[in-house]
């Protein structure tokens, strides 16, 4: 009882920040900005997303009692990531390490508009969206190509979870791979960064966060950089490489109890 009602203040309090501090400044402050003067677009929205990630982390792990170990770093130049996905708090995760220029996230159609506070802020960010069906629509393959050419130019970070969606187990999933392909085949220069997480398979859901989340130990570990072929023919099997290097990644992480010691829970930890 006493570790749901810590994961439910936190995840009240945080929604209520989404609509009532991020939105008002997304739509008051950064839009105007950014609309009368696009080249701050980077650094402000650099600023802004790092910011909330840290914030967000920061805040669920006082209020809630749970432990992120990180082993490796990202450095902080334009790059491609490539995650899995255990839950709603990988996207935090990720961005959290990004240090460069900020991160694109190929994301679903349907948050676009559907998340107080972080459907405005991936809108201000130029996000790509797209449909994840098993075989990619020309609007998401344009959508990406745009992005890719940005991480091309050294312009932008790219963040993705080519599982598409969170697994039950610990394993990694087939990979949807004619989105990764595009990027990797635009954006060759760029460093290829693997990063895996373990211990966030109860939290598929923002229910499970409001009621699961105390106590959580989590583990993750940054792999890279490695070096996409610039030969087209080459990038299936270098797809397969980064799957199978994050299959072995993650079945060497210990397995995660959904929950810590009651020690952990009163003590609390930070990444």
């Amino acid at each position: 009882m006493t570790a749901a009602a810590r994961s439910l203040s936190f995840f009240v309090l945080y929604l209520a920040y989404w609509v009532f501090v991020m939105e008002p400044v997304q739509w008051l402050l950064l839009a105007p900005v950014l609309a009368l003067a696009p080249r701050l677009r980077a650094p402000w929205m650099r600023a802004w997303m790092g910011g909330q990630a840290r914030f967000m982390l920061w805040l669920s792990q006082r209020m809630a009692g749970w432990h992120l170990g990180v082993e490796g770093a990202i450095p902080p130049r334009s790059c491609i990531v490539v995650m899995n996905h255990q839950s709603v708090l990988d996207v935090g995760i990720g961005l959290s390490l990004v240090r460069g220029p900020y991160a694109l996230i190929p994301t679903r159609a349907r948050y676009r508009w559907s998340v107080p506070g972080v459907s405005s802020m991936i809108r201000l960010a130029g996000y790509p969206f797209v449909a994840q069906r098993a075989a990619a629509t020309r609007a998401d393959l344009l959508a990406l190509r745009d992005a890719a050419d940005a991480v091309a130019r050294g312009e932008r970070s790219l963040l993705i979870f080519p599982e598409g969606h969170r697994s039950r187990n610990k394993s990694i999933l087939p990979f949807m791979t004619s989105g990764l392909r595009l990027i990797l085949r635009r954006a060759p220069g760029r460093p290829v960064y693997v990063v895996v997480v373990e211990g966030f398979r109860h939290l598929r859901s923002m229910r499970d966060v409001a009621l699961r989340l105390a106590g959580t130990r989590a583990h993750a570990v940054v792999l890279g950089p490695f070096a996409a072929p610039a030969e087209p023919e080459r990038i299936d099997a270098f797809i397969q490489q980064l799957h199978a290097t994050m299959s072995a990644a993650l079945e060497r992480l210990p397995d995660s109890p959904s929950g810590a010691s009651p020690r952990a829970q009163a003590s609390g930890a930070t990444a």
